[in-house]
């Protein structure tokens, strides 16, 4: 929310006070047969937002994610959110999921003081695993989750606490990172930074001037990787579309100004048969500032695919300079000129 106002001057933002920081929100809910849903703030187009808050939070509760409800439609009039709510900026790892994480573990330490005077136990001696709530160290001194869970809404009377009700618990969150821009319009754009290193190798066909890549390594450090699986999709799909950039996709317009390149019959883009095999590293540096450590991996090599290809391609033909998309064409010229 703050690096958008530094379009303003000094004086201009302290009339209009400061803005900074951006909240994620989150709601995990008990129902009255202990089952669990989280409603979030970012609608997923696609990534599997469900699938990694379910895994979220059924690790906080020892609970499989496949038990786990997921609400991702948000309802502005009903769901917890803000002005920052929504899915963009590789938000989703770092603030909705950690958000998510928050308000599940505060639920969790709910149920263990409501738990604990049934076990005869401390509620540091609680542990969920397995669809129980029980003895760290004996298995056998444990209740089912559900049950306790249940409890706040069947006998709230038995509560050790009234005050302590296990019901739901709703996390607005936001990292004292992100503050206001200074006079000098200094200010942390990113909350988290990820980091992407790309290797290319690439073959060009004097011929044709076509370009073949031959070998394409890519390594990301994007904190703690929540879901390995879709972890990669991200990575594979942030690539096709820095190929499609680097090598095939062009506006082009005629003299007189017409748009050529108006249908898929003309713009070019990367079928599945021209994507090359990936091979994709990883390095976890959990980040200090999120709940869960992770970052964001969303944008990656769309951003860095185009420049890696660039810069084989200027090595390939001993240029110091090139423009995309590397067409057939545009290389052949290339190859005139400089080979």
């Amino acid at each position: 929310m703050g690096y958008i106002t530094t379009v303003l001057t000094p004086e201009e933002r302290q009339r209009a006070g400061p803005k900074n920081g951006a909240l994620a929100a989150a709601t995990v809910a008990l129902d009255p047969l202990g089952g669990v849903t989280a409603t979030i703030d970012s609608a997923p187009q696609g990534q599997g937002h469900r699938t990694v808050i379910a895994q979220v939070v059924g690790e906080v509760f020892g609970l499989a994610p496949a038990s786990i409800r997921v609400e991702t439609a948000l309802d502005t009039a009903r769901d917890a959110w803000s002005i920052a709510a929504g899915n963009y900026s590789s938000r989703f790892a770092g603030a909705v999921a950690g958000a998510a994480h928050l308000a599940a573990t505060r639920l969790r330490d709910k149920l263990a003081h409501i738990a604990a005077p049934q076990l005869n136990l401390r509620p540091d001696e609680i542990c969920f695993r397995d669809g129980r709530i029980g003895a760290v160290g004996n298995r056998e001194n444990s209740l089912s989750f559900s049950r306790v869970a249940a409890t706040s809404h069947w006998a709230p009377g038995t509560l050790p606490d009234p005050a302590g009700a296990a019901l739901r618990e709703t996390v607005f969150w936001t990292p004292p990172e992100l503050a206001a821009p200074n006079d000098a319009d200094e200010i942390n754009s990113s909350a988290v930074h990820g980091f992407v290193f790309d290797f290319c190798g690439v073959e060009i066909d004097r011929d044709t001037g076509a370009v073949r890549i031959d070998k394409y390594v890519t390594m990301h450090d994007a904190g703690r990787i929540l879901n390995r699986a879709l972890y990669e999709g991200q990575v594979r799909g942030g690539f096709a579309h820095g190929l499609g950039a680097a090598l095939y996709e062009e506006f082009v317009y005629g003299e007189d100004g017409d748009f050529l390149t108006g249908t898929f019959l003309d713009y070019a883009v990367p079928r599945a048969g021209d994507i090359p095999e990936l091979t994709i590293l990883h390095r976890e540096t959990p980040s200090p500032v999120t709940p869960l450590g992770a970052k964001g991996v969303a944008e990656g090599n769309a951003m860095s695919t185009p420049v890696c290809i660039a810069n084989a391609v200027a090595d390939a033909l001993g240029v110091a300079d090139v423009t995309l998309p590397l067409t057939p064409p545009r290389v052949l010229a290339l190859l005139r000129q400089h080979v």
